[in-house]
């Protein structure tokens, strides 16, 4: 689908300017823009952010991100490790990787010393 020019520009300079994408989709509605267009271009443009966004871990967690040798850091912004504050519970989120195991490994062991 083609959406309007005029359309997709509203909808970036208000992004720009710091409102919600249901803002957005008011703000278009509101000034007229087709029905079908603006709900499209809404979803489209929530996809792609949900795409892009690292997923939220709660204050309850600690994200420790690991700079590997072999990682392409433009690539990957998802942390390695997860360590909750309250159980001490570690959750390795790049198994895969060697520095994933020694890393938490090393957590293990501070947590043992500290809980003793």
């Amino acid at each position: 689908m083609d959406f309007n020019p005029e359309l997709v520009r509203r909808a970036q300079m208000l992004l720009t300017l710091d409102h919600s994408l249901s803002q957005v989709k008011e703000i278009l509605l509101k000034e007229g823009y087709p029905v079908g267009q603006v709900k499209k271009l809404i979803d489209a443009t929530e996809e792609v952010l949900n795409y892009f966004v690292p997923p939220a871990y709660d204050d309850d967690k600690i994200a420790i991100d690991i700079q590997h040798p072999n990682k392409d850091n433009t690539k990957d912004d998802s942390p390695d490790i997860l360590v909750d504050r309250v159980s001490g519970k570690i959750e390795l989120l790049t198994p895969h990787l060697q520095e994933t195991w020694r890393v938490a490994n090393e957590i293990r062991k501070t947590l043992k010393c500290q809980y003793r």
